[in-house]
């Protein structure tokens, strides 16, 4: 088998361990981009942030080593962590979302290889936005999941 990125299989354990995370029972927790027009209030989405003017996901590639073998990989996966109130009590919807941002962080500290696919995994930054919306308070934490691993031959 060829050269391979890290990059997917991070995903793949990003969703898994937000989605086995006891502190997020009851979060939906979603792989990139959906369709869904179901009404969600509370919402972890991995790989996706839905900023067209931002990537995603992004790896850069350093050679490792003598040999050349493999390569160093330094993973960037951006999530939203999102909460809607039906109120208008934004300073419950900013504790709400940061619950969250703790529960994911809690979980990668549970499990910093993502079952195996990196080295290691950690938050490495995180951003608010809020606002009211028709539906109540809205706030929403882009965080930013960051690895280190090797590329696969």
């Amino acid at each position: 088998m060829g050269w391979t990125s890290t990059l997917p299989a991070a995903i793949d354990g990003l969703v898994r361990v937000f989605t086995e995370a006891p502190g997020l029972d009851g979060v939906t927790v979603r792989d990139g981009a959906s369709v869904s027009q179901a009404r969600i209030t509370e919402v972890i989405s991995v790989g996706y942030t839905g900023a067209e003017d931002e990537r995603d996901a992004e790896a850069v590639l350093a050679r490792e080593g003598l040999g050349g073998i493999r390569d160093r990989e330094t993973l960037t996966i951006r999530c939203v962590a999102a909460v809607l109130l039906g109120t208008t009590d934004l300073p419950a919807a900013r504790r709400r979302a940061y619950e969250l941002l703790a529960a994911a962080a809690s979980a990668l500290a549970a499990d910093r290889t993502l079952g195996g696919a990196v080295m290691t995994a950690w938050i490495s930054a995180h951003s608010l936005s809020q606002s009211q919306i028709d539906q109540g308070a809205q706030a929403v934490i882009l965080f930013t999941v960051t690895c280190d691993a090797y590329s696969g031959l």
